[in-house]
């Protein structure tokens, strides 16, 4: 894979209508109609992620974000504005670490926040303190800050830094890349200035245009001087190679290999982690032998790796080629005595067999060209279309963070996305027309300024095998001739597949609820959207599907509180259903129910009260037009009832019994320094805490006075069961040692532990409007301090899962915890 630092600013302006939203624009040369509101995502980051801190939005028309938004663990936020509010001033505030900075978005789609977006804005309105939000009318054009911008970066470069490509401001960032590692060095050359205090005295000096004084980059590590520069490059391909022939003449991408008179005797080529080379019997090499490595990998053509072990090409060298994909094909060792032997590792496979099957069964869009095949997963549709006369297909060869994933040169540049156009109600053949189309981006990086070309079928012919409009679509790209905008270069495809919506689960038996899994899902007999194999239900899907398509499913008893026992669909209120295809505001549209026809039987076999686990087994049909709200649209096909027929077995929970584990070696305090928040210390832990561990949970927005909010997010788990909050309730506002639920003043303290497992914590509970310590709970709150705007103090507690037990390993639902509050008391 190669990166491409401006792919991502490249692409704010993706497709045939410009449009700049997340995925790009609609294809086949028209122009989307503007939506209603305008998403905004980036990055909030110092180089270090900022975690849990509060973004928010000042926008031209005097609006904001549509909900509030908060920073996640890697730093990353999204948020709506209203499509016509924009530009919008961006601030982040609060957080970990606790920082106040500035980012604005002229246009939906990425926006960062951090050091160089702040000191932009700065230098450009000659503010610091974010004053200039307040009158929109006096607000940085876009020329104007386009040259504050270059200002900025070109006073770092004079400074030392090295900067990579593409625009701070839009580029996606990730923690960790080479943007972020700016901002580690911007924050290393404050601390090795004298003269600069912190960051706020460099903030200073920029919006005063004192730009000679920025400090020096900090010098970059030698390195080891007894290693090879470039080392990196070799080792990146460690690994033990199977020969399977010899190289002869050029297969396309070994055009200066030479020709081999030795062959290969051993077998395999062995690459070390450590740079050792061993090619072949009686031909061995130490790093310590390697004068030079080159690096050849982005040429357009022979791409390679060079490991020299003399001063000159003519000397003793081994040579690693490569194709497209960055896949190793041949070794090649000259021995710089005339000698050159050929170890040929792997083939290339050239053109598609008519028909084969291009995408590995996944979801995706798939083209051929030049004996080549571009196979792109994880299809998504931008516009919903499902009410229009055709669906968009598309798929992008670029990760989040805007690296290319198949680097073969498609008409002489990188392929960016392909699209394929559907029309609603037509299988069989479809040719190019108002709704049926592929189109593809290109991009030349290479070029001053940055070359992106759209291509639109002029004429193509595709096979359409499968489609509803509220469900799975699947065919073949039969032919295709494309023209460019920007010259009179034509390119042909000459295969390709489209899939979306169509899921395949993993082979074998069904596995038992583990720890982190609530409800598997067994198909028995499949359809065309959901074939076979299992599924872990809220997990991600791994059949090349998009982040955002999931199987909603839904196994019920009837009741939010079952009894153990076994219930039928025919003879009470428990149902079976699932969903899957288009995602709306609600549910996936396209449905499969127990109550469209079928059958089940759900089986609660473990009861606590609102939390249970059982099995069931059910016959669900898909939709009909006889079926009120199952997701067929008009134009769609009724397929006959054994077409559309699923049949699955499983089981099901509605928590979970994993268990979760402070970051930082198990100890993310103490609080300390002015930060608000707590600390939470398992004293005594049970299936969800491990005794020892201590958490630090970041207090909210809405914590004041008596009431107290805080929570943690958890990276490894995935949205929306990754937060873990805490939540004080009626705390008295005067130093002093309280016991929950003791009325004082009116007030009687209490605590709630929310976790990603479904299961809460706490002290007491509610019953009839009246307010009862939980059984086997307790909880002491000392407040030490009430003073300077916050409420302060220590506390311990036993937290009970009250009528839980049941169904919990060893029936063990308390937790004892303890530590340290801080958070704002700022009154009403």
């Amino acid at each position: 894979m190669i990166r491409l630092g401006l792919l991502g600013a490249v692409l704010t302006v993706a497709g045939c209508g410009g449009d700049g939203g997340h995925h790009g624009g609609a294809a086949g040369g028209e122009v989307p109609s503007g939506p209603s509101a305008s998403s905004l995502a980036g990055t909030a980051a110092v180089g270090a992620a900022i975690q849990a801190g509060t973004v928010t939005a000042e926008c031209s028309d005097g609006s904001g974000f549509t909900s509030p938004v908060t920073t996640q663990a890697d730093g990353s936020w999204s948020g709506e504005v209203d499509g016509s509010a924009l530009p919008c001033a961006l601030t982040v505030t609060g957080g970990t670490p606790a920082v106040t900075l500035r980012g604005y978005a002229g246009q939906a789609g990425t926006v960062n926040i951090t050091p160089l977006t702040d000191m932009v804005l700065a230098l450009a309105t000659g503010a610091a303190d974010g004053a200039w939000i307040a009158t929109p009318a006096n607000w940085p054009d876009a020329s104007t800050l386009s040259a504050r911008k270059a200002e900025l970066l070109a006073a770092m470069t004079d400074a030392g830094f090295s900067l990579p490509p593409g625009d701070p401001f839009t580029l996606a960032l990730t923690i960790g890349d080479a943007w972020d590692q700016v901002l580690d060095d911007i924050q290393a050359a404050i601390d090795d200035d004298p003269a600069i205090a912190d960051y706020d005295a460099l903030l200073a000096l920029v919006k005063d245009g004192n730009l000679e004084q920025f400090p020096a980059a900090p010098e970059d590590d030698p390195g080891d001087p007894e290693l090879p520069a470039n080392l990196a490059v070799l080792t990146a391909h460690a690994g033990t190679y199977t020969v399977i022939g010899k190289g002869e003449g050029d297969p396309g991408y070994c055009g200066g290999c030479g020709v081999a008179n030795r062959d290969h005797a051993r077998g395999t080529v062995s690459i070390s982690a450590q740079g050792d080379i061993d090619f072949d019997t009686g031909i061995a090499f130490l790093v310590s032998d390697i004068v030079t490595i080159s690096d050849r990998t982005t040429l357009a053509a022979d791409r390679h790796v060079a490991v020299n072990l003399g001063e000159s090409d003519g000397d003793e060298r081994v040579r690693l080629y490569f194709n497209g994909d960055l896949e190793v094909m041949e070794i090649v060792h000259d021995d710089g005595q005339g000698v050159t032997t050929r170890a040929l590792i792997q083939e290339d496979t050239g053109n598609p067999e008519p028909g084969a099957e291009l995408l590995g069964g996944h979801n995706g869009v798939a083209v051929a060209h030049g004996g080549h095949v571009w196979a792109m997963e994880q299809p998504f549709i931008e516009t919903f279309m499902a009410t229009t006369g055709k669906r968009q297909i598309r798929a992008n060869n670029f990760d989040d963070g805007n690296t290319i994933q198949d680097s073969t040169p498609f008409a002489g540049e990188d392929l960016a996305w392909a699209q394929v156009n559907v029309a609603h109600a037509s299988l069989g053949t479809q040719l190019c027309g108002q709704n049926t189309g592929v189109s593809l981006m290109t991009v030349d990086m290479e070029a001053t300024p940055v070359v992106q070309k759209t291509w639109t079928a002029t004429e193509c012919e595709l096979q359409v095998d499968y489609h509803f409009s509220n469900g799975a679509t699947e065919g073949r790209i039969i032919s295709a001739t494309l023209t460019n905008d920007k010259d009179a270069d034509q390119v042909t495809l000459s295969d390709g597949q489209f899939r979306i919506f169509i899921h395949t689960g993993k082979e074998g038996p069904m596995p038992e609820l583990s720890d982190d899994i609530r409800q598997v899902l067994m198909v028995d007999s499949g359809t065309r959207e959901i074939r076979s194999g299992y599924f872990l239900l809220g997990k991600p899907l791994e059949d090349g599907s998009h982040p955002d398509h999931y199987i909603d499913f839904g196994a019920s008893a009837g009741s939010s509180n079952p009894a153990v026992g076994t219930y039928h669909c025919d003879a009470s209120s428990a149902s079976v259903n699932l969903a899957m295809g288009w995602v709306t505001t609600g549910d996936p549209l396209f449905k499969f129910r127990t109550s469209n026809g079928g059958d089940c039987t759900v089986t609660v076999e473990q009861s606590a009260g609102r939390k249970y686990r059982g099995t069931y087994s059910a016959t669900l049909i898909g939709p009909s037009f006889s079926a009120f709200g199952s997701g067929l649209a008009p134009g769609d096909t009724e397929l006959p009832e054994a077409e559309r027929t699923l049949v699955v077995h499983g089981s099901f929970r509605n928590f979970t019994t994993q268990t979760f584990h402070a970051g930082n070696q198990v100890n993310e305090g103490p609080l300390g320094g002015d930060a608000h928040g707590i600390t939470l210390t398992i004293d005594d832990g049970n299936t969800h805490f491990q005794a020892g561990e201590t958490f630090l949970l970041a207090s909210e927005v809405s914590s004041n006075g008596h009431n107290g909010y805080f929570h943690r997010l958890f990276d490894d788990l995935d949205a929306p069961d990754n937060q873990m909050r805490m939540v004080w309730s009626e705390i008295p506002l005067a130093v002093g040692n309280y016991a929950c639920n003791d009325e004082v003043d009116g007030l009687r303290p209490t605590m709630t532990l929310a976790t990603p497992a479904n299961i809460p914590y706490g002290a007491t509970y509610t019953q009839s409007g009246v307010q009862n310590l939980t059984e086997g709970a307790s909880c002491t709150i000392n407040v030490t301090s009430v003073d300077n705007g916050e409420v302060a103090g220590t506390y311990s507690a036993t937290l009970v899962a009250r009528n839980i037990a049941p169904v919990l390993p060893g029936e063990d639902a308390s937790i004892s915890v303890s530590g340290e509050f801080r958070y704002p008391n700022t009154g009403p």
